[in-house]
């Protein structure tokens, strides 16, 4: 039986990527994502919703990430949906859904900001 667990997103990234150092040598990112549906409603109002998606980068894809992502810019994320426990300060268990980008097929694709100087491709990272 096929099992698959894989997210694509378009938005706009909600901040400025946070860089942490690994225990094992390695680096992630991690940035916000802001998806928002917009419609009409049957009086002809206009309504919109807010999504924020919280994405986790590993691997090569963390220096473009690093060099090229803004606030505000459109990026295009595809990783796998994974949720994880932790306690928080009060000793409260609370969980966390991320996207995490971390395989070979995962990408980070930034579509509106900076281009690397060595980057001739534009803004799209792989994991």
């Amino acid at each position: 039986m096929l099992n698959m667990n894989r997210a694509s997103l378009l938005g706009h990234a909600g901040r400025d990527p946070e860089l942490r150092d690994l225990n094992n040598g390695g680096r992630a990112a991690v940035f916000t994502l802001a998806t928002t549906e917009k419609w009409t409603d049957r009086e002809g109002r206009p309504g919109e919703a807010t999504e924020w998606h919280r994405i986790v980068v590993y691997g090569p894809a963390v220096k473009a990430v690093e060099t090229m992502l803004r606030k505000g810019d459109r990026v295009m994320v595809e990783g796998r949906i994974a949720t994880r426990a932790f306690r928080d300060k009060e000793d409260n268990e609370r969980a966390v859904t991320e996207i995490v980008v971390s395989r070979r097929q995962d990408t980070v694709n930034i579509l509106s900001g900076r281009r690397a100087p060595d980057d001739p491709q534009g803004g799209e990272a792989a994991a």
